[in-house]
């Protein structure tokens, strides 16, 4: 069990320890962690909003905003992004847009 960090716009990903089955499927798959802050993950719902029209929590944007933020190496790769969730009230998410 890690200690809670900094708050975060993602909390759904805050949890405090993975689920045993997903870590060792991840850890066998031969997966990294990134992280991104909060800014990235604003700016990544704005851009899927805006090119994708998709409505994403702050969550469900985390990965794009990897991505869009080069934080994995994608060159010559064919890449899937799993960007979920529309879990967030519409204040939140135009305040999230409005501050990208």
């Amino acid at each position: 069990t890690m200690p809670i960090g900094p708050k975060s716009i993602c909390d759904g990903l805050m949890a405090r320890k993975p689920g045993e089955a997903p870590f060792a499927a991840v850890s066998t798959a031969g997966v990294r962690g990134v992280t991104v802050d909060d800014g990235s993950v604003r700016r990544a719902m704005k851009i899927a909003f805006e090119r994708m029209k998709l409505v994403l929590e702050p969550s469900g944007a985390a990965s794009l905003a990897a991505l869009l933020g080069g934080k994995v190496n994608v060159a010559g790769k064919t890449v899937l992004v799993v960007a979920t969730g529309g879990n967030v009230s519409l204040a939140d998410f135009m305040a999230h847009v409005n501050n990208a």
